[in-house]
């Protein structure tokens, strides 16, 4: 719990540091906290992504971070699992409201993860690489013009999650 309430305080942080006036254009990036469950377990992750915005509606990415706490239920094995995501990111932003600064998203992100184990008991380690697919919705709120607060729900392959980041 400390370490959400670090994570959401550093979001927060961030977002305030870079509040700016005026419309998201060309270059965007973010930074976001994830919870999944999935067949390997339960891990949450912090990812940062960067790409380019189109236009108000479209934003195409690049998504990387580092799984830091998850609990792996492969093959019998119960030791500790960290991942690196390596994945490309689309959101589609349906802008609402007369003054179009909130909208809803819809996106999906696609690529890969490189897994490892920390050695359980006998020593063992090892490390893997899965696919992952993921279809994501959420609302995005317009916090300082170009800081944006966005909560989504994901429903992935291999699981389904929340997440909650900050764009700029």
């Amino acid at each position: 719990m400390k370490r959400l309430l670090l994570i959401m305080t550093l979001l927060l942080l961030t977002g305030s540091a870079y509040a700016q006036t005026g419309e998201v254009e060309g270059f965007q990036w973010g930074v976001a906290y994830k919870q999944e469950l999935n067949y390997l377990g339960r891990s949450a992750s912090v990812n940062a992504t960067a790409g380019y915005r189109f236009n108000r509606g479209n934003y195409i990415g690049f998504q990387t971070g580092y799984t830091f706490v998850a609990r792996s239920n492969e093959m019998g094995s119960s030791g500790q699992h960290w991942g690196i995501p390596l994945l490309a990111d689309f959101i589609h932003y349906f802008p609402m409201g007369k003054k179009k600064r909130n909208s809803f998203f819809a996106g999906v992100e696609g690529g890969g993860y490189i897994n490892g184990f920390t050695p359980d008991n006998n020593g063992k380690s090892s490390s893997t690489l899965f696919y992952y697919a993921c279809v994501k919705n959420g609302f995005d709120f317009n916090i300082a013009d170009v800081t944006h607060l966005q909560i989504g729900v994901l429903l992935s392959y291999p699981g389904y999650g929340v997440s909650i980041g900050l764009t700029f």
